[in-house]
C-alpha cells in the first residue's frame, strides 16, 4: 500500500515551528535575563492622570517599588483619594515621598509649570520618569460625532500628551545631577567609586497608547487618530531622544478602563494593563502591548516602530498574514450589517426636509 501524505500537514508543521520557535527563544532569554530594566526604587516619577484608571494602578505599583511619585490631575477630590491609596501602597513609607497637583492638562500652559513645580519638590532635580496616562475613549462613527468630541479627543489624548513631552525634553536638556538611586549612591560612596554619565541609570518618557494606534477599527473615529498622532510622535522622537544620553522613550500600546461612565468599558482591568506594561519597561521593550490580540495589532502596523528583537520581527510577520485576511473580512462584515440594518440618517427640521 502507498501512503500519500498531505501536504497541508507539512504546512501545519512548518506553520507551528514558525510560531513555537521564537516564543522558545524568548522563554530560555527570559531564564538569563536578572536585572530589571526599569528600576525606580528612590527615584521619583511623574504621573498624568495618576488619580484613576491606569494611572493610579501604575502608581500604586511604582510606589511598591519604593518610587517617589507625582500625580496630575484635574479633580481635586480623586487626587486627595489617589494619593492617600498610593502612599499605603508604599515599601518604605518613611523615605518615600508623595505629591499631587490639580492642572489642566490640554493647557499647553500646564507642563512647564508642573515640572517646575515638581523639580523645587524633587530638591531642584527633574524627575527621572514622566509617564503620560491621561485621557479617556470616547467612541463613535465619525459622522456621528460632533467636532467638539473630535477636538476635546485630540486634545485631551494627544496634545496633552504632546506638550509634557515637549516640556520635558526641554528640562532634561539641561545639565542635573547623577540619575543614580539613593542605595546606590550610597554603596559607589562607601567604596570610592566614582559613576560616570555612561553607567548612570537612564530615564523614562513613557507615552500610554492604544493598539488602535497600530490597527484602527469602525466606532473609534474620534478616538483612534489621537492615538495614532501619538504613536507617530513617539517614533518620531526615538531617534531625536538618542541625542541626550540616559534618556529613553517607550510607547506602551494598550487599552485600559477608567473611571468617566461614558468611556468604554473593557474585559482588561487597569491593574492587569499597569502589570503588563511594567513587565515589559522591565524587559527593556520599546512599545509594549499587554496581550496575544495586542501583539497582533501591534505586528499589522508598525511600520518604522524600533524592532526590539526576534520577537518584534515575528509578530510583524505574523501580523502582516493576519492582516490579509481579517481587514476584508471586517470591510464584508460592515457592508452586511449596513445591508441588514440600513444607515440611520438624522432628521432634518420640516422646513429642510
Amino acid at each position: 500500500m502507498t501512503v500519500i501524505e498531505s501536504p497541508f500537514r507539512n504546512n501545519y508543521l512548518l506553520t507551528s515551528a514558525a510560531i513555537l520557535v521564537p516564543l522558545l527563544l524568548v522563554a530560555v532569554m527570559s531564564l538569563f535575563r536578572r536585572k530589571s530594566a526599569f528600576n525606580v526604587s528612590g527615584r521619583t516619577v511623574l504621573i498624568t492622570g495618576g488619580s484613576q484608571g491606569m494611572g493610579l494602578s501604575v502608581a500604586q505599583k511604582l510606589s511598591a517599588r519604593g518610587a517617589n511619585i507625582v500625580i496630575v490631575a484635574r479633580d481635586t477630590a480623586k487626587l486627595d483619594s489617589a494619593i492617600s491609596t498610593i502612599q499605603s501602597a508604599a515599601s518604605s513609607p518613611t523615605s518615600q515621598r508623595f505629591l499631587s497637583l490639580s492642572y489642566d492638562l490640554t493647557d499647553p500652559k500646564s507642563a512647564p509649570e508642573i515640572l517646575a513645580r515638581v523639580t523645587e519638590w524633587n530638591n531642584h532635580t527633574p524627575p527621572d520618569v514622566v509617564w503620560c496616562c491621561a485621557g479617556f475613549c470616547i467612541p463613535s462613527f465619525f459622522a456621528d460625532a460632533d467636532i467638539k468630541t473630535l477636538r476635546d479627543q485630540m486634545d485631551t489624548l494627544y496634545w496633552s500628551c504632546a506638550y509634557m513631552a515637549h516640556a520635558t525634553l526641554n528640562l532634561w536638556k539641561r545639565p542635573t545631577a547623577s540619575t543614580t538611586t539613593d542605595s546606590e549612591a550610597n554603596s559607589l560612596k562607601s567604596s570610592g567609586t566614582q559613576r560616570s554619565a555612561k553607567d548612570a541609570l537612564p530615564r523614562h518618557l513613557i507615552f500610554t497608547c492604544s493598539c488602535l494606534a497600530f490597527f484602527p477599527t469602525a466606532g473609534y473615529a474620534p478616538y483612534s487618530p489621537a492615538k495614532a498622532a501619538m504613536r507617530a510622535l513617539a517614533d518620531t522622537l526615538q531617534p531625536e531622544i538618542a541625542v541626550w544620553n540616559g534618556a529613553r522613550l517607550s510607547a506602551n500600546p494598550s487599552i485600559s478602563s477608567a473611571a468617566p461612565s461614558h468611556e468604554i468599558r473593557l474585559s482588561t482591568s487597569p491593574d492587569e494593563v499597569a502589570a503588563a506594561a511594567l513587565r515589559g519597561l522591565d524587559a527593556g521593550e520599546i512599545a509594549v502591548t499587554t496581550n496575544f490580540v495586542g501583539n497582533l495589532m501591534r505586528g499589522c502596523g508598525m511600520g518604522g516602530t524600533l524592532r526590539m528583537g526576534v520577537m518584534d520581527v515575528f509578530w510583524n510577520f505574523l501580523g502582516s498574514i493576519v492582516i490579509l485576511f481579517f481587514n476584508w473580512d471586517f470591510v464584508k462584515q460592515s457592508q452586511r450589517w449596513g445591508r441588514e440594518k440600513g444607515v440611520r440618517v438624522a432628521e432634518l427640521p420640516a422646513n429642510e426636509a
